[in-house]
């Protein structure tokens, strides 16, 4: 999903405290933030941010949950 889309999606139920290259940081409606999108680098770039100029955010992010491969046994190597 592109980040237009997703941007459009978290307007009406959370709001974008700063952007970090790709990488949104956004305080949901429940009073919760999280990072959403982003590279390893904006990750580390939205940590340091938050210990020098908000140091009482304390944010998740979305658990990247790993592919399953399908391994299909009934084919010979060709």
């Amino acid at each position: 999903m592109k980040i237009k889309n997703i941007r459009k999606r978290i307007v009406n139920k959370a709001k974008v405290i700063m952007c970090f290259g790709n990488a949104w940081l956004i305080r949901r409606a429940n009073g919760r933030h999280e990072l959403i999108g982003g590279t390893e680098s904006d990750f580390t770039a939205a940590k340091e941010w938050t210990s020098l100029f908000a140091h009482e955010i304390v944010f998740s992010r979305p658990v990247k949950k790993p592919s399953q491969r399908r391994l299909c046994f009934d084919q010979q190597p060709g």
